[in-house]
């Protein structure tokens, strides 16, 4: 229980990172909109084809791992880019912790 309400603020926190690394890129307002909007329209769209429990497509064994690096380590990223040192470290331990609890259960 407490495992998946660690995943769910971490997708979150993935689609936050995506809105916040977009509005913070020096471009004109419009780019930065469009960039804040497109990034976690993408994370949307990928998490639901492929990654969430009602997946249209959902991968399992090593593709399902894949995409979890990708996806989880791509905001990882984001946050690192923004400045977020700190917290982008946190995010991927947490990322990495609750990835070992589920495998554990």
């Amino acid at each position: 229980m407490a495992d998946d309400t660690l995943a769910l603020l971490l997708e979150l926190a993935a689609y936050a990172a995506a809105v916040r690394f977009g509005l913070t890129r020096r471009a004109a307002r419009p780019a930065r909109w469009a960039l804040a909007l497109a990034l976690p329209a993408g994370y949307v769209v990928v998490w639901a084809l492929f990654g969430a429990p009602g997946a249209t497509v959902p991968l399992h064994g090593v593709g399902r791992v894949v995409l979890d690096l990708l996806w989880f380590g791509s905001a990882a990223v984001l946050i690192w880019a923004t400045g977020l040192r700190r917290t982008a470290v946190v995010f991927a331990v947490a990322y990495l912790l609750t990835t070992a609890v589920h495998l554990m259960l």
